[in-house]
């Protein structure tokens, strides 16, 4: 079996898209003995493959993919074949799914935040997205999703049947190992600036995120404790609603901003918080909550979307919308001793039942049933 795999999220600052994309294909080679993969990648963002460079032969069309998506949108053309050769199966990795001529289509949808909660979103993804997605839904041979409460939302919303829809849940790498707290403490001091004790937060600053209700607990919580509040993440959309609240009087002493951390440097972060803290307003995954979960870090989270699925019952969970709640939660993990011993080791027990090579195993076997 000939396989196309869109590579175009794994550049250099790889996020969620771009190490689930990195993951699953990394394994998929590992596994899939006979098959054959050719990787797509459109763009001009420089790529990064890694380890799987001299494992992936790439055709890479260096023009803006939104210029791509708009020819495939208005003309149906060039099929993904001009640029591959012939492929039985083409996965696209991001959402958008381009023309085939005769190979099998397979489209992973992250989530639906888009369509769930567009007011938390960049109008340059909810306008494109909202758009195309039902089409793509209902133009795939399959449609892959990381967690059951997507899949409950692509069905929902895009009024697909719940066959057509496979969850091969992410997971956290091999690589991505625990520390001692001693070790990741000094890391964190001498690389990034960062002392304890701190609370901790990792992802883009943007308001699905709930940054500016992560800083309303914080504030309930300043004069109590001597944390102070580590944010790790690039700036996103629509950003200066949080950067003002971290202007606020009361706390822009105690926040810590690092920026952006590559993907094997944060577990050091995660040992050395403790706490995570991730109100969230919608996920479809999470996969912070997994790596903190993974790393014994004691996990706060919102009680919504694919949270309490990610979490597992290892995490203490509130709404997203109270603030008071989820400062108490906080107080509960560094207070009680006997909870926190108990959410770590349930926490890591939860984490160990996810792996890419799962993911891989699972996403392998609907190209074999398509082209089957």
């Amino acid at each position: 079996m000939k396989i196309g795999f869109d590579v175009s999220p794994l550049t250099a600052h790889r996020t969620g898209v771009g190490n689930y994309c990195y993951y699953l294909l990394k394994h998929l080679l590992e596994l899939a003995e006979g098959h054959e993969f050719r990787g797509f990648a459109s763009g001009r963002a420089p790529m990064e493959l890694g380890e799987l460079a001299d494992r992936l032969p790439v055709r890479r069309v260096p023009v803006p993919t939104r210029l791509l998506y708009k020819s495939w949108d208005w003309f149906g053309a060039p099929a993904m074949e001009r640029f591959l050769g012939a492929v039985d199966v083409y996965h696209a990795t991001n959402y958008f799914l381009p023309p085939t001529r005769r190979a099998r289509r397979v489209v992973t949808i992250h989530d639906l935040a888009f369509l769930a909660v567009p007011a938390l979103c960049s109008p340059s993804i909810v306008g494109p997205f909202a758009r195309g997605i039902r089409r793509f839904a209902r133009g795939a041979d399959a449609i892959m999703a990381y967690s059951e409460s997507t899949k409950a939302d692509i069905v929902t919303y895009l009024e697909v049947s719940p066959e057509r829809v496979t969850v091969a849940p992410m997971a956290v790498d091999e690589g991505f190992q625990p520390m001692e707290r001693e070790e990741a403490e000094l890391l964190v001091k001498e690389r990034f600036g960062v002392e304890p004790p701190f609370l901790l937060f990792v992802s883009t600053l943007e308001p699905r995120k709930n940054v500016v209700g992560l800083i309303e607990a914080f504030k309930r919580l300043v004069d109590e404790i001597p944390h102070n509040l580590v944010l790790v993440g690039s700036v996103g959309w629509n950003a200066e609603p949080i950067l003002e609240a971290m202007a606020h009087p009361s706390v822009k002493n105690r926040i810590i901003r690092p920026g952006f951390v590559k993907h094997l440097e944060l577990p050091a972060f995660y040992c050395a918080a403790d706490a995570f803290v991730f109100p969230t307003h919608y996920e479809g995954f999470g996969l912070p909550l997994l790596e903190a979960l993974t790393c014994g870090c004691p996990v706060v989270a919102a009680d919504n979307s694919s949270v309490p699925e990610v979490t597992g019952g290892a995490a203490l969970l509130s709404s997203s919308h109270d603030s008071e709640a989820v400062a108490e939660n906080v107080r509960r993990i560094l207070h009680d001793q006997d909870l926190r011993e108990s959410l770590i080791a349930c926490g890591k027990e939860h984490a160990a039942g996810f792996s890419w090579r799962a993911c891989a195993a699972r996403t392998l076997e609907v190209y074999e049933q398509l082209t089957g």
